[in-house]
């Protein structure tokens, strides 16, 4: 379309104004229909990959009991920021999986791995993956968790080993070190993860919680 003059000027200023408005207005009008769509009370904002919480488990899971793929729960020790301004509060319910375990047997160490998979935020569940460190007997992860025999159990071990059985004091007299080595030469002692545990876990990909 042509036009000429201060006439034709005019009436291009005129369409393009016209243009202008109605574009707007759809806009105006998405953008209404999207807020319109969305949850009252539930803006999404971002989780960023790297963010790190921790979680305080809900029930005892064992080594010698758990397989992959079992459920288990717990909730967020403390609060977490997300990128927009937004919280995942202390206390929110967090749903995982035992991601890999390995029982205890000769001649090698439990193990035991758990991922998150879901959080509940604002009374709605986010899907958030996260992953820990693995948990294996005998490592310094492992007892600052408390969740490998302590000086008591393996003095209760080694006294069915080196006694009758019946006197478990043996073990405390024979010492820590000798403990540990005759654990190892045995079938072991599971990763027990107690009621209560508090688990470090990262966040694996960047998600939209609400």
């Amino acid at each position: 379309m042509k036009f000429h003059g201060l006439a034709g000027l005019a009436a291009a200023a005129t369409l393009a104004a016209a243009l202008f408005a109605l574009n707007g207005c759809n806009e105006s009008t998405t953008d209404d229909a999207q807020a319109a769509n969305a949850p009252a009370g539930r803006a999404a904002h971002t989780l960023l990959a790297g963010t790190a919480f921790n979680v305080v488990l809900g029930s005892t899971i064992s080594s010698e009991t758990a397989s992959v793929g079992d459920a288990w729960q717990g909730t967020v020790q403390e609060n977490v920021a997300t990128q927009n301004g937004g919280m995942i509060a202390a206390g929110s319910q967090v749903d995982g999986v035992v991601v890999g375990v390995t029982a205890a047997k000769r001649g090698s160490r439990a193990m035991l791995d758990l991922g998150v998979r879901q959080i509940r935020v604002n009374g709605g569940n986010s899907s958030v993956t996260a992953s820990s460190e693995a948990v294996i007997a005998g490592s310094t992860r492992a007892r600052n968790l408390g969740a490998i025999a302590g000086g008591a159990v393996a003095g209760a071990l080694i006294g069915k080993v080196v006694g009758d059985g019946k006197n478990a004091a043996v073990g405390g007299l024979i010492g820590g070190g000798a403990a540990t080595a005759v654990v190892a030469g045995s079938k072991g002692y599971q990763v027990v993860l107690s009621n209560g545990t508090v688990m470090s876990f990262t966040v694996n990909q960047t998600v939209a919680v609400r």
